[in-house]
């Protein structure tokens, strides 16, 4: 009975998903016609400030900030939330001084931005960084999916299976509407995180006895977190090192940017973000009291991802159902955003070598648009298969992203300090030093996480090429009256 009452939840919760797609289709066909520029990868640059605030606390909530903080709790305590709390923080620095700004320039990629100023080469390799990064994390909304179809029906649906499920409903969400699809469903989809994950922590501190009761027997755990700080220590333990490599990423990367390029103008990109990232935190907290829950209540838990699942399958059926579409929810609107991140870079920044002698209208643009998410979706779902530990697995992947910063912070707001060498130089030597690092143990050992030593290479990388290029890069015209006109 109760698997059937969840499973009716969650059923209805995707109609009503797919019901808003279709209707997103209709939109974008119109939008098709009538000529408006990018109309299935940048939503005809439109979105209004409501639509970038869900499509921004959708894309950056995702499995790291339920599922992944959940995990993390388990042997982290509460500093296993700071990813979230990061990650909010960032997009609020993103909005404030980079969204006008962004949002101003004639661009629709990072890349494509890194190459008016410093060069081909480095809008290839901007591309490989921030493709591999995205589909990455693409993947992990899999894992987080197949997570918790598999703890839902474990008679019925393994985890493989439930990763396959979940990568063919973002599939399917991303074909039908584009970016504009992805921007309506988030809003339902942050509805229903909000109500599911709500009324699920509340069931299970009732269950537990109270708050009073939660705290006495996180207190009362014998063993030590990993990093031997008290499992109420928000500080301890993963603390730094999450803001390090946040920042940069949601400064520079396409998956948190995409936003600003689809906005209808610079003040709907810029309030846009400040208030997705404000939305992204009670997520998080509710994340980290229900990972403390699991803690308490599932001592024994031998997979750490279902955590979060696990307590949601605990409570009253109604509840559980509404948590379980949560968790859908969470994933769906993240992979889905990913998936287009994917796809733009990709028709963008790669496909523009063999697009450049083709007429590429809105309807063609759109059908190749579509071909690429059916390769990204195949890729990336053959990468879920071999990947865990999904906050540890973000973290090392982003820690590539300072190098992107000292690329596109002075494109903003002091281009005369870039050399023609920079952002190749940049790339080129995070990239490299990324590499070793996962391959030599002994670095590995000496520096634990390898973001430190990834800001100060490219402070460094930075210095010396302002020092002995002296080939200044030139800014565009199309910028240049981009920003006398902000």
């Amino acid at each position: 009975m109760e698997t059937l009452t969840t499973s009716i939840i969650i059923i209805l919760y995707l109609i009503l998903l797919f019901g808003v797609s279709a209707w997103a289709q209709k939109r974008q066909k119109k939008m098709e016609a009538q000529g408006g520029t990018g109309s299935f990868l940048m939503a005809s640059k439109s979105l209004p400030t409501v639509l970038v605030a869900f499509m921004m606390a959708g894309a950056g909530i995702g499995s790291i900030n339920t599922t992944g903080i959940a995990e993390q709790v388990q042997t982290a305590g509460l500093s296993g939330a700071c990813a979230g709390f990061a990650g909010a923080v960032a997009l609020i620095v993103l909005g404030v001084f980079g969204g006008k700004r962004m949002r101003a320039l004639p661009y629709n990629t990072m890349p494509s931005m890194a190459k008016a100023y410093c060069g081909e080469t480095t809008r290839w390799l901007l591309s490989l960084g921030g493709l591999v990064i995205a589909m990455a994390i693409t993947a992990l909304q899999f894992v987080g999916g197949g997570a918790m179809l598999s703890s839902m029906f474990p008679d019925y649906i393994t985890y493989n299976m439930g990763v396959v499920i979940t990568a063919v409903v973002f599939f399917v969400i991303a074909a039908l509407g584009g970016m504009m699809g992805a921007s309506l469903s988030n809003v339902v989809n942050m509805i229903v995180m909000y109500i599911g994950l709500t009324l699920c922590l509340v069931a299970a501190l009732v269950n537990l006895g109270g708050w009073d009761s939660l705290i006495t027997k996180v207190n009362a755990i014998p063993e030590p977190t990993t990093s031997g700080a008290p499992w109420l220590s928000v500080t301890g333990g993963l603390g730094l090192a999450t803001f390090a490599s946040e920042i940069p990423n949601r400064f520079t990367t396409q998956s948190n940017t995409q936003q600003i390029f689809a906005a209808k103008d610079g003040k709907s990109a810029r309030n846009g973000l400040v208030i997705g990232a404000l939305m992204m935190v009670p997520i998080t907290i509710i994340s980290t009291l229900i990972g403390l829950v699991a803690r308490v209540q599932f001592p024994d838990l031998a997979v750490k991802t279902q955590a979060m699942s696990m307590v949601v399958l605990s409570v009253n059926p109604v509840f559980s159902g509404l948590g379980m579409a949560a968790l859908w929810a969470v994933n769906v609107s993240t992979g889905v955003a990913l998936l287009m991140t994917c796809t733009q870079l990709i028709s963008y920044d790669v496909l523009h070598v063999f697009n450049k002698n083709r007429e590429m209208t809105e309807k063609r643009q759109a059908m190749q648009s579509r071909f690429v998410l059916v390769a990204v979706m195949v890729i990336t779902l053959v990468m879920a298969f071999f990947m865990r530990g999904i906050v540890s697995t973000i973290m090392t992947m982003i820690c590539i992203t300072p190098a992107f910063a000292f690329i596109f912070v002075p494109i903003l707001y002091c281009p005369k300090t870039l050399r023609k060498s920079t952002g190749t130089a940049l790339l080129i030597v995070s990239y490299a030093f990324f590499l070793l690092w996962l391959l030599i143990p002994p670095l590995k050992a000496l520096f634990p996480n390898p973001v430190y030593p990834e800001w100060g290479l490219a402070v460094a990388t930075f210095i010396l090429c302002m020092v002995f290029d002296k080939r200044r890069v030139e800014i565009p015209d199309g910028d240049l009256e981009a920003i006398a006109n902000r």
